[in-house]
């Protein structure tokens, strides 16, 4: 609302009130890597004896001789480059191989690789060569990635280590998603040379958060005018992951793995119930449907054909697996029929992220 004044024929002022109707913005949504730690343990295994009902055995323990805890930064390339996932790697496989060093540079955010690599490993404390991470929901849009990797004595062995980082890529060189010096307790720069017969440890984690959950937000359709309502982020669970749909979504986005994710016109109300009960009509996202953009990715437009998506909408939703992980839900009293007479084109939108 906004006040005029403006002079009547009598020559006097007189106020003019005018009303604008506030209509939110379009829907936008922001994801965030945030760097949390790294435990660095040096050590090594040991053979115990075994006592059970299947009789004696042999087990390895493994004996930590020094370790540290220590924070990090995540370097920009992480934003720019890393994350589209070159191999379709996404978000959650950041930091599938562990990278150490014997440079002594500070770490700053522009930074490439390490100074001066020796060794980098994609196996973990049980051996396995996979690349297993742990995924953990710490709250609604909070989630905590953790790898443990493991340097044998024949990588490390005897050598002097000074830097480390974290890397989606098996090739040596400039593509980590962070960089640091190995530092003790208090924070200072140190060396760590392990003996021939030891091994290095390192178990990082790193989060993800998106925000807002919820929050006011409209669409303009062509033809059809501007509908307002609540977007929301924060998707139902996945039965067979540990990771919300949200998660899985941005993982799908960055991974460039487009025609797995869908396109949904809400077919009823949204009542705040959970996202995957959400009746959607639905359209798959062209393989080639998602374009890389600078800290960002955005999709081509999706269009219904005549012979889809024909219901009355309630809104709009994205989602995988079968399940909604983005939902725009018009207010109440708003909606629109789509008919076998006409096409329908929602387009474009995008994602982002960054520190």
């Amino acid at each position: 609302m906004s006040k005029l004044w403006k002079p009547d024929n009598a020559g006097k002022v007189i106020p003019v009130v005018r009303v604008r109707p506030l209509v939110p913005p379009p829907p936008h949504f922001h994801s965030r890597l945030q760097p949390q730690h790294l435990h660095w343990q040096l050590g090594h295994y040991v053979e115990d004896l075994s006592f059970g009902p299947g009789g004696r055995g042999r087990r390895k323990r493994w004996v930590v001789d020094a370790e540290a805890e220590q924070h990090n930064l995540i370097l920009t390339q992480t934003y720019d480059v890393l994350m589209f996932g070159t191999g379709g790697t996404g978000w959650m496989d950041l930091a599938r191989y562990a990278v150490v060093g014997t440079g002594s540079t500070p770490p700053d955010p522009s930074q490439t690789g390490l100074v001066s690599e020796v060794a980098r490993t994609i196996t973990d404390q049980t051996g396995d060569m996979s690349g297993t991470k742990t995924i953990t929901r710490l709250a609604n849009g909070v989630y905590s990635v953790t790898v443990a990797r493991e340097f044998t004595e024949a990588q490390v062995g005897n050598r002097n280590l000074t830097e480390w980082g974290f890397s989606p890529s098996s090739t040596a060189g400039g593509n980590l998603m962070c960089r640091e010096l190995f530092r003790d307790g208090n924070g200072n720069p140190i060396v760590i040379t392990p003996y021939s017969d030891q091994r290095l440890r390192l178990i990082y984690a790193f989060s993800l958060s998106f925000n807002p959950l919820q929050a006011p937000a409209s669409i303009t359709i062509d033809g059809l005018g501007t509908f307002t309502g609540t977007a929301y982020v924060r998707g139902g669970r996945d039965p067979s992951a540990s990771e919300g749909l949200d998660a899985i979504l941005l993982q799908l986005v960055t991974a460039n793995i487009a025609n797995d994710i869908f396109v949904g016109l809400l077919s009823a109300p949204y009542t705040g119930s959970y996202f995957g009960e959400v009746s959607t009509s639905s359209v798959y996202l062209p393989s080639d449907g998602l374009n890389n953009i600078t800290r960002g990715r955005t999709t081509v437009p999706v269009t219904f054909a005549t012979n889809q998506g024909n219901v009355t909408a309630y809104g709009l939703a994205i989602g995988v697996s079968g399940s909604v992980g983005f939902l725009l839900a018009f207010g109440s009293g708003q909606s629109f029929t789509k008919t076998d007479q006409y096409k329908l084109t929602i387009g474009p939108w995008t994602f982002t992220w960054g520190p």
